[in-house]
């Protein structure tokens, strides 16, 4: 079976799609265009995508903080895989498989939970302790090799209090990635956001890249959030910092007066804290920097045309379920991103256009599909990028 697409009225095959979609992605920010339409729909695409990228590079999970007590957990899927985060007896967070090894029945319940004891399958209660050892299965006689049916380990690492894994048997190092970014972060009050909360989990009619790019450009706020997001850190006001195919910070002034009053009541503070700094790392994970907040955004994908939103943070004190059902603000914004992200995907079905030319304020769009490019098709990533505005923070850090 030939698998053929339509663009610029003309037919694409698969491998044709590929192409384009190759070319664009590795475009410098000079010649910059948006992806072909027909990638954000197609299946194929988006199997693709979930082999490269998000089974092999490294991924957003959650917050320590929400795994503290022994026996807690995190169970999801990711791209067509179901993992569980659990905090073992022996005072470890270990990633696993979360597919029984009998005959692939989910074991632990999505979302947050908490082992009393064992991990028992729902459906033929083979049990295994929190570590993923098979302890035993019903009815056994001797014949199941333990060893063999252990769950599969996956790797993880923790950064600023927050949790990455990655699916891959040779998971490359972040830790550098993390070097990179963290001069530029050392004048915020990191340490004193300990206490995490969870926000909205939704599923978007969107493709996942679209939610991405929806969420790290600002070029969008002063028309799509002009009575929420607009009104505190406008357009006009954003700018880019640094960054490259692997990690990416742009920033924005916040123009409200809760700057003022908290140097009034705090002291003095640096300039920085006027400001924002929006932390992207591919591929899902965008976070967003103040001196009262470190909040953020989980995009991950859910076949061709939809993808799961995660929002959450850290904060310096402990905010309940109902406050965070409360908060209007974060829920008006993120309904209007939902909102735009579902409509432009509507768009995708044009056989007419293929994407236009990305402007300089889309800089950061740029630093993400070199990005894919890396990934999908190996790559070389660019030199990083750094502009004027990052001396706002890391001339700061020097003195």
């Amino acid at each position: 079976m030939i698998h053929l697409c339509f663009i610029n009225s003309e037919w694409f095959s698969m491998s044709d799609l590929i192409e384009l979609y190759e070319e664009r992605a590795k475009q410098p920010m000079e010649t910059a265009l948006s992806l072909p339409f027909a990638v954000y729909r197609d299946e194929a695409i988006a199997a693709l995508e979930a082999q490269k990228i998000f089974h092999q590079q490294w991924v957003f999970v959650c917050a320590v903080d929400l795994l503290k007590e022994v026996g807690s957990y995190y169970a999801f899927t990711l791209a067509g895989e179901s993992i569980a985060v659990v905090h073992g007896k022996d005072g470890h967070i270990r990633a696993m498989s979360n597919n029984c090894s009998h005959r692939g029945t989910p074991l632990l319940e999505t979302g947050f939970g908490r082992i009393e004891r064992n991990i028992v399958c729902p459906y033929h209660a083979w049990t295994y302790a929190d570590d993923g050892a098979l302890k035993g299965a019903p009815f056994d006689n001797g014949c199941v090799n333990k060893h063999l049916h252990a769950l599969p380990k996956y790797a993880l690492t923790e950064w600023m209090g927050l949790l990455f894994i990655n699916l891959s048997d040779a998971p490359e190092d972040l830790a550098a990635n993390f070097n990179r970014i963290n001069p530029y972060l050392a004048n915020y009050p990191l340490d004193q956001f300990k206490h995490a909360y969870v926000g909205v989990s939704e599923r978007w009619n969107s493709n996942w890249k679209l939610a991405v790019e929806n969420g790290i450009e600002s070029y969008h706020l002063f028309m799509v959030h002009r009575e929420t997001l607009e009104v505190n850190t406008p357009s006009k006001k954003a700018y880019y910092v640094a960054g490259g195919a692997d990690w990416s910070i742009t920033g924005g002034e916040i123009v409200t007066p809760r700057g003022a009053l908290a140097q009034l009541f705090s002291g003095s503070l640096p300039e920085c804290a006027n400001h924002y700094l929006l932390i992207y790392l591919p591929p899902g994970f965008i976070g967003i920097l103040t001196y009262e907040s470190f909040d953020w955004i989980a995009i991950t994908p859910d076949g061709a045309e939809h993808c799961l939103v995660q929002s959450g943070g850290l904060t310096a004190h402990k905010i309940s379920t109902e406050d965070v059902a409360k908060d209007s603000f974060t829920n008006a914004f993120l309904s209007e991103d939902k909102a735009i992200c579902e409509r432009v995907q509507a768009g995708m079905g044009s056989t007419h256009h293929s994407g236009g030319k990305l402007l300089e304020v889309e800089r950061i769009v740029v630093d993400f599909h070199q990005y894919l490019a890396k990934c999908l098709f190996n790559h070389s990533a660019a030199a990083i990028h750094e502009t004027d505005a990052a001396q706002l923070f890391r001339g700061e850090l020097a003195e």
